[in-house]
Formats: structure tokens, sequence, C-alpha cells
């Protein structure tokens, strides 16, 4: 008896068993979505995380941090949740889903680290300052990082494990100059970039140290500056792949403007140009023209030669010195010299006016360069022999050709003397064309 109230206990139990699981489905664990999957996840005090749970029914869905009701979201298919603490600790955030059918929930660990503060010095991205007077850089930062200082892209020093840093330039020649710091540590890395403008001292100045003629600050080119006719320079922002135009004005420069694409952000760039009395002292030999002018032009940035593009190079010349050198206006080009001697750019005119209306106006071309350094504008003297004479051919004997009188002789054919007439006008308009171009 005893027996049989045993095995009817265990058939109702396993019965019991069974229309459960036929009652809720084995599926049922799949309707929760929980993301991330990941358990552990860890964020900067400065940031936040994401988390969220989608169900396939409508659900209730409770969101606890440190065991702490923070968000429920009831009869809801999709709850989500961003954790954002300014407290650096471990934080546990549990999400409860509670359907018709069943409760599923999930825990995550949250690792919030110290996001590091880090202050600078100066405020101002660009400082000007006298050779003399040279700016101190500094920086702050709230826990031990690895810092490094960069003068014009090049490593200059180096700290470790440090929350204070400085640097001092101690340059000796005026230019523009690029400093830049980098802090790094396990929690991050961050930099900062000023410009110095380094303006000559007023020894500088009165000595001519920091170039004859030139306009403020300079960026050295080497030249002696007795060999200096008149200096410019000019500064603009270069950007990555976008077009920039440098502006020179003064009236004894023939050079107006240059434009070029960089490839690379190069930040302030001071651009120099120096209009020169004779050959520079770093040109070994002339061009193979007559040289109108030498002029050297040089960036204050190392390194952009190689990645400059879409240059143009606009500059004037004087249409009395073409006419006093008799100069064929074709054959103007910009030189540019290096170890293997001049290389030669063709050049393109742009602008102009008629000579015969006025000796001193100039004529505007355009050109192109591959690098900078020492140039020259140079055009070869024109020795056709046909500027100096009109040569008409009359027909007959092919060995004779002359200019008939017309007027000698009226009892000549009327019409042949005005063919000939109208052929050494013609001949003429030719010539004066040829000698005075007008180029629109």
């Amino acid at each position: 008896m005893g027996v049989n109230k045993l095995n009817i206990k265990t058939l109702f139990f396993v019965s019991f068993l069974f229309i459960s699981f036929l009652v809720v489905p084995a599926s049922a664990v799949d309707t929760v979505t929980f993301d991330p999957v990941t358990q552990y996840r860890s964020v900067y005090t400065t940031g936040s995380l994401g988390f969220s749970v989608s169900t396939t029914e409508a659900s209730d869905i409770v969101w606890l941090l440190n065991d702490v009701v923070v968000k429920q979201s009831l009869s809801s298919t999709f709850s989500s949740y961003s954790l954002s603490e300014d407290e650096a600790a471990t934080y546990n955030l549990t999400a409860v889903v509670s359907g018709s059918t069943e409760t599923r929930r999930k825990t995550w660990t949250v690792n919030v680290l110290q996001a590091f503060n880090v202050s600078f010095s100066p405020d101002d991205t660009v400082i000007s300052s006298r050779l003399d007077r040279e700016p101190v850089f500094r920086l702050n930062v709230s826990e031990k990082s690895d810092v490094l200082w960069y003068l014009d892209d090049y490593l200059i020093s180096s700290y470790s494990d440090v929350c204070n840093a400085s640097y001092v330039p101690d340059l000796s020649e005026t230019g523009n100059y690029s400093v830049e710091v980098h802090v790094s540590n396990p929690n991050g890395s961050i930099s900062n970039q000023w410009y110095w403008v380094a303006t000559p001292t007023p020894s500088q100045i009165i000595s001519g140290g920091s170039g004859g003629g030139s306009s403020s600050g300079s960026v050295s080119s080497g030249e002696d500056y007795k060999n200096i006719l008149v200096k410019e320079v000019n500064m603009q922002v270069v950007n990555k792949n976008v077009l920039t135009a440098f502006s020179f004005t003064e009236k004894s420069n023939p050079i107006s403007s240059l434009e070029f694409t960089s490839s690379v952000n190069a930040g302030y760039v001071r651009m120099s140009l120096e209009v020169l009395n004779d050959r520079s002292s770093f040109v070994s030999e002339e061009p193979d023209a007559e040289v109108y002018y030498y002029i050297n032009i040089n960036p204050d940035r190392t390194g952009l030669d190689n990645k400059i593009s879409d240059t143009r190079i606009f500059f004037n010349v004087s249409q009395k010195w073409i006419d006093d050198s008799n100069i064929d206006i074709d054959s103007i080009r910009l030189n540019l010299f290096s170890g293997h001697g001049w290389k030669i750019f063709p050049a393109r005119t742009i602008a102009g006016s008629n000579a015969s209306e006025n000796s001193h106006s100039n004529i505007t071309f355009v050109s192109t360069t591959n690098a900078f350094g020492n140039f020259a504008i140079t055009g070869k003297v024109n020795t056709s022999s046909e500027d100096d004479m009109v040569v008409i051919d009359m027909g007959g004997d092919s060995t004779t050709s002359y200019i008939e009188d017309s007027s000698s002789d009226e009892d000549k054919n009327t019409s042949g003397s005005k063919d000939i007439l109208d052929s050494v006008l013609k001949s003429m308009k030719d010539l004066f064309i040829k000698r005075n171009p007008v180029n629109t």
C-alpha cells in the first residue's frame, strides 16, 4: 500500500514537470537580448557607456546600479541606459526583465577610470617676441605622465612620470617656429601646439642681421644681405589639401604672388622672397639666357618641397626690358637651380599692354615649380633676320626678289602696282605686330 502511494506521488511529480515544459517553451530563453554581451567594461570619468535590452514580448524592465533602482520601463519591448559617472570606482549595473513566463537578468561590471586633466600655457596659439625674450611653454597634468617636446617636428626633450614640464627655446635666428608637446599615460594622451614668431633683437636690426630691406620678421636663406635688393615675408596658415596663396606688394619685386596645395597640415608658414642684385652665392652657373632678376623663395618650414602640388608663381616683366634687350617674349621662362643645373619651367602670358602705348608697362606671366630655392627669370634675345628685312617675292626670276617703287613709273599697270603696295603694307603690318605683341 505504501509502495503504491509512493509510485502515485512520483508519477504526479513527473507529469507536473512534463506539463511545465509544455507551458514554458524552451525557446523562452532566447526571447531577451542584452547589449553589450561582454560582462566587463571600462570608461573614463569624462565619457559614457550605453547598455540596452530588447524582448519579443512586452515586459517590465528595471535597471539597478549597485542594487539601487535607477530606471524602469514598464510593458516595453526595449529599454536602454547610459552609464556616466564622474567618480572613479567599480560599478555593477543590472538589468531585470520580467515577462509573462519568466524573469531574466544580466549584470555588467563597469570600471570607471579617472580621466586626467592637463592645462597648457600660454593660452594663445601664436606668440610673437624677440629672440632675446623667449617665451616659456608650460603644462600641468593631474597625474604622472610621459611628456615629449618637439621643435619643428624634431624631438628635443622628454620626461617620464612627471606632473609638470616646461620648455624655453634657445635659438639664434629669427623665423616662425612650431612648438608641440605630447602628454600620455595609461588613461590616454593629449597634445598641444604653439607657433612662435621670433623677431630680431635691436642689435640685429641695427646691424642688418635680420636681412637687408626686409619687412618685419625674417626667414634666413643664408644669402649675403649686401646682395639682397628687396626682401618680403608673408605668413599664411597651410592646411592639408587647401590652396594657399602668398602675396607680395613691393614694386621692385617681380613676383606678385605664389600659391600651392600642400599634402600635409603645416600650420603657420612664413614665405620669404628675396630679389637679388646679382647671382646668388649658392648658384654655381649662369642660366642659358638673359637674366631679368635672380630671386630666392624659401619657406620657414622644411620638408614642404615634396609635399606641394598645383603650384603657380605669378611674376611681372617690364616691357621696357623686353624692348631694350630685344627679348623674344615667347622665350621668357622661370628657372630653378639645383645641383644638376638649371631646371626650366614654361611661362604663359596672362596680362599685358602694348609697348607703344606705355613703354613702362609690365607683362604678367604665370609659371610653376616643383620646389623652392634659387630662381631666375630669363628671356632669349630675338636673333631672327626677318625682323630686319622684309622680302617680297614678286614672281618671275626666282633668284631676284625686291621691293618695287610703285610711284616711279605712271605708265605701269595700275592694278599691278596696287597689288605690290598691298603686299608691302601687309608685310610691314606683320612686322609691327611681331615686334609689338598684344597678349590677352
